[in-house]
């Protein structure tokens, strides 16, 4: 199970970091309606 985490961990932060703002901003358009 080698993974190569120098390159995919940045990848994955910044995949989760959209993610993340993504959903706090649905939850905010769902929270002023």
């Amino acid at each position: 199970m080698a993974y190569d985490w120098s390159g995919a961990r940045t990848r994955r932060l910044r995949f989760a970091k959209v993610a993340i703002s993504l959903l706090a901003l649905a939850l905010f358009a769902r929270f002023l309606r």
